[in-house]
Order: structure tokens, then C-alpha cells, then sequence
């Protein structure tokens, strides 16, 4: 009874497949032909973006040779110590060196400032950060900020193959700044992100 029922399924499974092979017009046909391919040239690019501070104008790749994030300690401009109620000036040149053929724009954005207190420490929060895109290192100076809408948090800028672009960066001290951390340090980060656009 057990084998009758066992081949009255797998008649109609054999049924049920043969009717959905009609259905769409299935072929059993195996194709063998082959066709020769020519060689070509693969060429590997180069992303790289390069980072030059405005103190030094020497250049940092973006990304070091064994893949971790570079890290550029920017001169301030004027150099000295940052005096209560005033600003000083940093900035970072970008330059897209990618040797990608076509075009190759990136667009280069500053993440949220990072200010941390130095050893012993209470200053971070008497600092302020602004940051605006540029064209060039020259013009990371109070003109600059004075003129343009700076933020306090992220600016972006577009930078075209074989071009460069700039972030100024305006540091301030508060005036209402205790004179007991007088001499007291702090660290401003800044992360920047390039994505091909």
C-alpha cells in the first residue's frame, strides 16, 4: 500500500514538472562553444590626498603607507601664546593627487572639533573652535572670518583632480578665562573625511 501511494506522488510530481516545463517553454540544451579573449592593461590609481600645514608647508599623505589615518599638528599663526579674548589661526591644505584617469573630484569634510585637556588641566573649556573652507593657506586670518560664516562644527569643500582646497581653523581663547590656568595646555583635533564624489 505504502509503494502504491509513493508512486502516485512521484507521478504527480512527475506530471507537475513536465506541465510547468510546457508553461514556459524550458530547453534542455547545453551550449558548448567557446571564443578566445584578447589581454588587456589593468592600471591601478592612486588615491591620495595630501595634507600641508600653513606653518611649515610640508606635505603629509592623508593616509600613511601602512593604512592608518595621518596625524598633522598645524602652526598657529601669529606663533605665541594665545592670549585671553583673542584668536589665533591654523590651517590645512588639502591637494587631490589621485593619478585616476577621468574626472576625480572629492569633497573633503571636517567632523565636529574634539578639545581635550592637557595633564592636569581645566582649559579645554575656555576654548573655542571655528572652522571655514578656503582656496588657499593665505587666507586662514581674521579677514577670512570676519567675511565668511565660520562654524563651529563642520565645513566641506570640493577639491578637483590635480587641485587643492584649504580648511582655516580660528582658535579663541575666552576673555573670562581664570588667570590660575595660565600656562595650562589643551588639544584641538580635528577629524577630515575625503569621499570621491
Amino acid at each position: 500500500m505504502k509503494s502504491t501511494r509513493a508512486l502516485k506522488a512521484t507521478g504527480l510530481v512527475l506530471i507537475a514538472v513536465v506541465l510547468g516545463l510546457l508553461a514556459v517553454q524550458g530547453s534542455y540544451a547545453v551550449w558548448n562553444k567557446s571564443v578566445g579573449a584578447n589581454a588587456g592593461t589593468v592600471q591601478s590609481a592612486d588615491f591620495r590626498v595630501s595634507l600641508t600645514d600653513i606653518g611649515s608647508q610640508r606635505d603629509t599623505n592623508m593616509t600613511l603607507t601602512d593604512g592608518t589615518a595621518a596625524t598633522l599638528s598645524l602652526s598657529t599663526s601669529p606663533i605665541g601664546n594665545v592670549i585671553p579674548g583673542q584668536s589665533t589661526y591654523a590651517g590645512v591644505q588639502l591637494g587631490n593627487k589621485t593619478d585616476a584617469g577621468g574626472d576625480f573630484t572629492v569633497l573633503a569634510t571636517t567632523a565636529a572639533p574634539i578639545i581635550t585637556n592637557g595633564a592636569g588641566s581645566q582649559l579645554a573649556q575656555y576654548l573655542e573652535l571655528k572652522v571655514v573652507a578656503a582656496q588657499t593657506l593665505a587666507q586662514c586670518n581674521a579677514a577670512t572670518f570676519n567675511a565668511s560664516p565660520a562654524s563651529s562644527g563642520t565645513a566641506e569643500i570640493n577639491i578637483p583632480k590635480a587641485g587643492t582646497g584649504a580648511f582655516c581653523f580660528q582658535v579663541t581663547l575666552a576673555a573670562n578665562m581664570p588667570a590660575a590656568l595660565s600656562g595650562q595646555t589643551a588639544t584641538v583635533a580635528v577629524p577630515v573625511t575625503v569621499t570621491q564624489i
